[in-house]
């Protein structure tokens, strides 16, 4: 994933040197990321409505536009762009919790305190992303919304006959759905436990029991062929799981 980060300052000398730490933290990390400098609070403001931002580093202490003032006025653009303040002073922490900012540091900024808030904020996103995959959200074809817990799903198959999608589960139940399977897939590319078994089918893995010759036999007995042309991929990722699961 490449993240999108701002530094936004009033010195432009201190801002290249920020924006040159910010990218000295992405590399100890580990991180791709775009990286964006501003000198005012109004051109990041700007910015922040023609560009999907993850992640701002905003002087407090700027003329015309503070960094409160800013910091408010991105959050009526967006509340999901973390913000992190820098000042020289410590009394402006409790003015940041107006904007919801994530954290403040005190000038001079190093290298090691990015990389510290900037790996914090990965992992927090990386654990947000793994909890709202627990659960699939989707409304079937009477515009009922179902919250599926992934370790009920069987398999998900798109049926030539109707020409939509079929979500099965663990207790036989069966959801039916006005949505492709592309659309269902993208919403659980976090979660390692579904794997292709066909064009038109995807499998919980963790929900198998066997897979003989082409037939995937699923814990609750109900059985589901795979296409010849995934097979292969499906096997290897069914050996991987079931060690990954055992250890």
């Amino acid at each position: 994933m490449i993240y999108n980060i701002a530094i936004c300052d009033d010195s432009v000398e201190y801002g290249e040197i920020v924006t040159e730490f910010v990218q000295r933290a992405a590399l100890g990390i580990s991180i791709s990321c775009n990286l964006f400098t501003f000198n005012s609070g109004k051109d990041l403001v700007q910015a922040c409505e023609r560009n999907n931002l993850d992640i701002i580093f905003l002087d407090m202490e700027m003329p015309e536009q503070n960094g409160i003032e800013t910091g408010l006025l991105i959050r009526e653009i967006s509340s999901e762009i973390v913000i992190f303040y820098i000042t020289s002073h410590k009394e402006y922490a409790y003015e940041s919790y107006k904007v919801k900012a994530r954290d403040y540091l005190l000038k001079p900024v190093t290298v090691s305190a990015l990389e510290k808030v900037m790996l914090e904020y990965i992992e927090n996103k990386n654990k947000e992303k793994k909890e709202e995959v627990m659960l699939l959200d989707v409304k079937d074809i009477n515009g009922v919304l179902h919250r599926i817990p992934l370790n009920e799903i069987t398999h998900i198959i798109r049926k030539k006959e109707d020409r939509k999608l079929h979500i099965y589960r663990l207790r036989k139940e069966e959801i039916i759905l006005v949505q492709t399977l592309d659309s269902i897939e993208k919403k659980l590319m976090y979660s390692s436990m579904f794997a292709r078994a066909g064009k038109s089918c995807l499998v919980n893995l963790d929900n198998v029991r066997t897979i003989n010759k082409n037939v995937i036999h699923f814990s609750n007995d109900i059985q589901e062929e795979a296409s010849r042309r995934c097979l292969s991929e499906l096997l290897n990722r069914f050996k991987i799981r079931k060690l990954a699961v055992k250890m």
